[in-house]
């Protein structure tokens, strides 16, 4: 049979071994979510449907679209009348020899 040895720790009377650093850590990141939510929401409940992001997002891309089509109808109206060709030379004819 093998014999276990055992250790004993002792510590002073009025030591406590305890876990107030993990306590303090979680109590700080609670209050920091708090403050993050607080900044977040602006202190508003509710927000208009009209702010929405996808709707802003929307609103600036039919935007570009109107500009697009107010450029593309700016520079058809700015396309100058094509000349016409020239008529094409002859050559002159050679008296016949």
């Amino acid at each position: 049979m093998a014999l276990e040895e055992r250790t004993t720790i002792v510590t002073p009377a009025g030591t406590r071994k305890g876990n107030g650093f993990l306590y303090f850590a979680v109590g700080a990141l609670i209050v920091a979510v708090g403050v993050m939510a607080w900044m977040f929401y602006s202190g508003e409940t509710k927000r208009p449907a009209s702010d929405s992001a996808v709707e802003r997002a929307a609103g600036a891309i039919g935007d570009a679209a109107d500009d697009i089509g107010d450029s593309a109808r700016d520079a058809t109206r700015n396309i100058p009348e094509p000349a016409p060709a020239p008529a094409p030379q002859t050559a002159p004819l050679a008296p016949p020899n």
